[in-house]
């Protein structure tokens, strides 16, 4: 025993088979001790999709009633001293943690712990099934929580830390990936296309599909003994291919993948446009748009759902700024599987009309079919929940390798600069390495960082669609956050700091240390002091430690322009390269121009120079947008020229009018 100091230790209790470790809102049992599943849905409140139950049939049945005990006891515990249930997902983290160290000790007699022999010899064995299973950082820790909690409960005297428990997992935590801009704009380029294209046939498509599976319950009653599925499958799709109709991109199927390739996009849309985790987007129903009149009369688009991110986990009611492009989506979403609702709802309630289930399963599946996201099939579905898998990593990855996006060279480039815990796992002519909704969590606080520096007047993103101008967007967040009856997702406001502290620190790492040439009157003062320090033999002109603690205390921001280049005055209401013409005659002082914003720059000289051969037609009334567009490109060229990138000269002329030469 450790120490000199005697505990009086406890045993766990001997349950019998008819203590209950839950009951419904009206007093009945719901779940026995030594059920191989507990169900909480009357005593736990949990988000839309969310388990509302513990199961317990993977663990080793030498171990599985001592764990059902010990967690009966310190759920009672906690209860008692919390006045509240606890989450599914702390029961988990503590079925877990028993479960592992059961397996460590090959017992269940928690007391073990306590003698300082008995300790030494599970950290071996634990830290063996650690390195053998390669288990996460985060078992581990549920190992450390679950000691503790044994000890409060005076099942064991050991108190420890990760540290102290000398066992550390070796894989490698990395950050969920920010999506390189090409890609990404591509992907949502798709998404929005799909929704513009099949919004007006919404509810054709739920018509068609109730069609369908009237079909297959028509073949499936008709047939006799000897009918296999396989046979009424096929004399249903038979049939199918007879039914026509006008509903562009879209296939008639039973099996679920026409509806997942309308869904997802829909999801892709929402998650993109409001930075939801997964588990939120499942709260959307039809109604949660709303718009709100902001500054000047103008409309602010936001969604309401909930988030279960809270203290105890009971879901409570979010709010994220969006786009109206939303609204299509949740429309289309939940439109196209009206078909899928009814049939789930008329399974409820006549399952619930023969007393089948309790009123709190009822609630709970009535509520799980108000939302937007749906099963897309009718078979192998989890009645308890309804959950949707149209934005999980399997769906959203299978969706984006059939858009085929490969990534160029600026891709990769841009991948290892958002990314640095994943250098080198996005290759050229390769697709993304992963995708999963909480990704574009990330590429959503990415993106409103790129391109939310400044006025609104600085922003001009557009993804190929005229009704998704993300200035407009973007520069309304300031007000839906100023909406006193409006709470925003605090969690994601300090997502979008600190990824705006991490492009800080990559661009002032960028213009200090890694371009060769600077320009633009603010750059070339930079590349003066530069020289003068690297002159007297320092390798960098600062380090990212230093450039982070200066971007951390304000002493250092920049604004980066969409079109290329850096402002180095956040407080500037100029609107430096953001059009087709120049803004001033006289040159922003504040502008910094690197090697990697000159190849931008470039890219866009090539399609101002389209964009001039295509208008100059010899129309006067285009003469003084010819010649704005032409100032541009010269501009750019004595940008260009500085960092030595190899162009030809632009010397069109505009048409119809007379060039005169000084002599």
């Amino acid at each position: 025993m450790i120490g000199a100091v005697k505990v009086n230790l406890i045993s766990v209790p001997e349950y019998n088979e008819k203590i209950p470790v839950s009951t419904y809102s009206d007093g009945s049992v719901e779940s026995y001790i030594f059920d191989l599943r507990w169900s909480f849905s009357g005593s736990i409140r949990t988000g839309v999709g969310k388990s509302i139950s513990v199961a317990f049939t993977r663990i080793d049945i030498r171990y599985r009633k001592y764990i059902q005990s010990t967690l009966a006891y310190v759920i009672d515990k906690y209860k008692q001293i919390n006045k509240t249930h606890p989450t599914i997902g702390q029961i988990e983290h503590w079925k877990s943690g028993l479960n592992f160290i059961a397996q460590s000790l090959e017992d269940c007699n928690w007391g073990l712990l306590s003698d300082d022999k008995n300790f030494n010899q599970f950290i071996k064995s634990y830290r063996e099934i650690v390195i053998k299973r390669e288990l996460s950082q985060s078992s581990v820790n549920r190992v450390v929580t679950t000691i503790n909690l044994l000890n409060k409960c005076k099942f064991c005297c050991r108190d420890v830390t990760i540290d102290n428990l000398s066992v550390k997992s070796a894989r490698i935590v990395k950050q969920h990936i920010a999506i390189p801009a090409n890609i990404y704009q591509r992907i949502l380029s798709d998404a929005i296309s799909t929704i513009e294209t099949l919004h007006p046939y919404r509810h054709e498509i739920s018509r068609l599909m109730n069609q369908v599976q009237s079909i297959y319950d028509e073949e499936r009653n008709r047939a006799d003994g000897s009918s296999s599925r396989g046979k009424i499958n096929d004399r249903t799709a038979s049939r199918v291919q007879k039914i026509h109709h006008g509903i562009p991109n879209f296939t008639l199927t039973r099996d679920g993948t026409n509806i997942t390739r309308i869904l997802t996009p829909c999801a892709i849309v929402l998650l993109a446009f409001s930075g939801v985790r997964v588990g939120e987007l499942t709260s959307f129903t039809k109604d949660s748009y709303e718009e709100r009149k902001g500054e000047n009369g103008s409309i602010i688009s936001f969604l309401k759902g909930e988030t279960t991110k809270t203290v105890n986990g009971i879901p409570k009611k979010e709010v994220w700024q969006t786009h109206p492009i939303s609204k299509d989506a949740l429309e289309l979403a939940y439109d196209c599987t009206e078909y899928l609702r009814t049939i789930f709802i008329d399974e409820v309630n006549k399952k619930h009309f023969k007393n089948e289930t309790n009123s709190d399963e009822y609630k709970r599946a009535q509520r799980a079919l108000e939302s937007a996201f749906l099963p897309v099939t009718i078979e192998g579905v989890n009645k308890t929940n309804y959950k949707s898998v149209v934005a999980g990593s399997k769906s959203l990855k299978s969706h984006t390798q059939r858009l085929n996006i490969m990534a160029t060279k600026e891709d990769v480039e841009s991948f290892n600069t958002l990314n640095p815990s994943r250098q080198g796992e996005l290759l050229e002519a390769k697709s993304l390495p992963k995708i999963s909704a909480h990704d574009f969590r990330r590429t959503f606080a990415v993106f409103f960082k790129r391109y939310g520096f400044g006025t609104t007047a600085t922003i001009k993103f557009q993804y190929k669609h005229k009704n998704i101008n993300m200035s407009d967007y973007y520069g309304k967040n300031a007000q839906l956050q100023h909406m006193e009856d409006i709470l925003l997702d605090t969690d994601l406001i300090q997502l979008l700091h600190e990824e705006g502290v991490n492009l800080g620190i990559d661009i002032f790492n960028e213009i200090y240390n890694e371009s060769e040439t600077l320009s633009g009157s603010g750059g070339e003062r930079i590349a003066r002091d530069k020289f003068e320090k690297l002159r007297t033999g320092e390798r960098i002109y600062m380090t990212k430690n230093e450039i982070a603690s200066l971007v951390r205390n304000g002493t250092l921001s920049v604004v980066q322009l969409p079109t290329g280049g850096y402002c180095m005055n956040s407080k500037c209401s100029r609107v430096c390269g953001i059009g087709e013409f120049s803004a001033e005659i006289k040159p922003c002082e504040h502008q910094v121009i690197t090697d990697k914003e000159a190849n931008r720059i470039q890219q866009q000289n090539m399609r101002l120079i389209k964009t001039f051969r295509d208008l100059n037609t010899g129309d006067p009334m285009m003469n003084s947008i010819l010649i704005g567009i032409k100032q541009k490109i010269k501009r750019n060229e004595s940008l260009i020229i500085k960092h030595r990138i190899k162009l030809s000269t632009f010397e069109d002329n505009v048409k119809g009018t007379v060039v005169t030469t000084r002599g």
